[in-house]
């Protein structure tokens, strides 16, 4: 994967209907929430702007880690109501021939038969242009929504993971690339002898095989795995084509980039087996000013409360609970406990002043807590360079969620795009005819 140098592009639009971004001036404006023309729109600027792929992260679940309760995440919508996208990803295909789709699966709830299954299909549907997003599900909640009466610890969930790939791999190889041979004179479909059995029967899973499906366009749909704990760096550095990933800072980057090389080391694969997109959120203007003033704009547009509501939602713990002034360092222990997205927390400890409080973490939570930049388009493109050479340009950028829909992916279109390719980062054109993973590859 990624074997250029080649700043690929992704745009994360994970409940882009939700976060607040419903009742912001501007935002969704002219579209009807979850029809499919506002996705269709995406898709068309997102190719427009020679992106690779546009991501849908999911979590089935309805936030309940605030105030006692999901009133205020049901009330202001914040990351609820959560549909299943899988059915946009046929429509926006259409509407964007050249773009590729990552969808999120869990490796915890889904059985690896049906994602073997829905991903090879969507991967014909969409002429090879699929990847999944692996994910072991941190969310209590959503646990209780598949019948679990407690969230299972951190420890088994990756252990589940790993055996639920190898699965899954193994359905999408069972059957040969050209196995199928569509031979009427002789009325033979497909070559039994290149259709296989899997007879999986591991600790989690008995699974026979072989999947009824067409081989991928792909051979395989790309996986992407998004963790950034010690057991998820090493998940996707075994299995993984591409990460998803929140490091804040450029030093942060070159470390995760250091370790997850040793870990490639480690099982046998090359630096470049997997490439890192690095979470950016981008506010650019045609000039500075102008890109302060849709920054003041949008933050003054959300509730007060907004960032600790994050906060509550990502680490599992009500923050409203905590001494305002309590440093936020001294809450590690109770996130650590709650075994849900401890990665992203050290990273805020590791890159935050020591002292911050949660009351004052609560204030920049939402502005701050991925790698951002607010600027120009000379100054956001000089961000991204910085993070691209940082990451060994093995990889590329995914837009982290903003404050406009769709317009932050319009105005990055407009105003980066051109100064990216200006520079020779991305692309200008794309390749003819070529599969998600070709375009990671080229």
């Amino acid at each position: 994967m990624c074997q250029s140098e080649t700043m690929h592009l992704a745009v994360d639009i994970s409940f882009a209907h939700t976060d607040y971004l419903w009742g912001i001036p501007g935002s969704w404006q002219g579209y009807q929430y979850y029809g499919p023309d506002f996705y269709e729109d995406v898709a068309r600027i997102a190719q427009r702007g020679m992106f690779d792929m546009v991501f849908f992260g999911d979590a089935a679940e309805t936030p309940e880690h605030f105030d006692d309760g999901f009133s205020v995440p049901v009330r202001k919508g914040v990351r609820w109501p959560k549909h299943d996208m899988t059915p946009m990803i046929p429509l926006m295909a259409r509407v964007a021939p050249k773009l590729g789709f990552g969808l999120t699966m869990s490796t915890t709830y889904h059985h690896p038969f049906h994602v073997a299954r829905m991903f090879a299909s969507l991967d014909h549907v969409t002429q090879g242009r699929m990847a999944w997003n692996a994910v072991t599900s941190a969310y209590k909640n959503e646990a209780a929504n598949y019948g679990f009466e407690k969230m299972m610890p951190a420890a088994e969930r990756y252990a589940r993971a790993r055996e639920h790939l190898e699965v899954v791999q193994k359905l999408w190889a069972s059957v040969e690339p050209d196995a199928i041979r569509l031979d009427r004179e002789n009325g033979i479909f497909a070559e039994p002898s290149k259709v296989h059995f899997v007879d999986h029967k591991g600790e989690y899973y008995n699974v026979r095989g072989p999947l009824p499906c067409i081989p991928s366009p792909q051979g395989k749909p790309v996986i992407i795995q998004a963790g950034q704990s010690d057991d998820g760096l090493n998940l996707a550095a075994r299995h993984a084509d591409m990460q998803f990933v929140q490091r804040r800072t450029a030093a942060s980057i070159t470390d995760h980039r250091t370790r997850l090389d040793g870990l490639l080391e480690k099982h046998g694969r090359q630096s470049r087996d997997l490439g890192v997109f690095w979470a950016v959120r981008t506010q650019v203007g045609e000039t500075r000013e102008d890109a302060l003033r849709k920054e003041r704009f949008y933050l003054d547009s959300v509730p007060g409360n907004a960032g600790l509501i994050e906060l509550s939602i990502w680490y599992g713990i009500d923050f409203t609970k905590l001494d305002p002034k309590m440093k936020l360092a001294d809450a590690a222990e109770a996130i650590r406990a709650e075994q849900v997205m401890w990665g992203t927390f050290q990273e805020i400890l590791k890159t935050e002043d020591p002292d911050i409080t949660v009351e004052e973490m609560g204030r920049k939570m939402l502005a701050t807590r991925s790698n951002h930049v607010i600027g120009s388009p000379k100054e956001v493109a000089d961000h991204l360079e910085e993070a691209h050479v940082a990451g060994g340009r093995n990889g590329g950028i995914i837009l982290a969620r903003s404050f406009a829909a769709p317009g932050m992916l319009r105005d990055f279109v407009e105003l980066v795009v051109p100064e990216l390719q200006r520079r020779g980062l991305v692309r200008k054109e794309y390749p003819e005819r070529v599969t998600l993973r070709g375009l990671l590859d080229s």
